[in-house]
């Protein structure tokens, strides 16, 4: 069915530099910020969390 209303299997996406740039930062500053401060306080860890989360969104779904 996919050949006869054009699907190709993939999405097209244009490439969209800076919120991937953007979403790569903030998930490598999650990452840091979770493993420095999970011993130390839980609400920088959540934020840490929340970074890599926000991040992937960017990486994964920025235009």
């Amino acid at each position: 069915m996919g050949r006869f209303c054009g699907y190709k299997g993939y999405k097209y996406r244009p490439s969209g530099g800076g919120t991937r740039v953007a979403g790569i930062v903030l998930m490598i500053v999650g990452a840091l910020m979770f493993l420095i401060f999970v011993p130390r306080w839980v609400w920088t860890s959540a934020l840490g969390i929340v970074l890599i989360s926000m991040g992937f969104l960017l990486w994964r779904f920025g235009e």
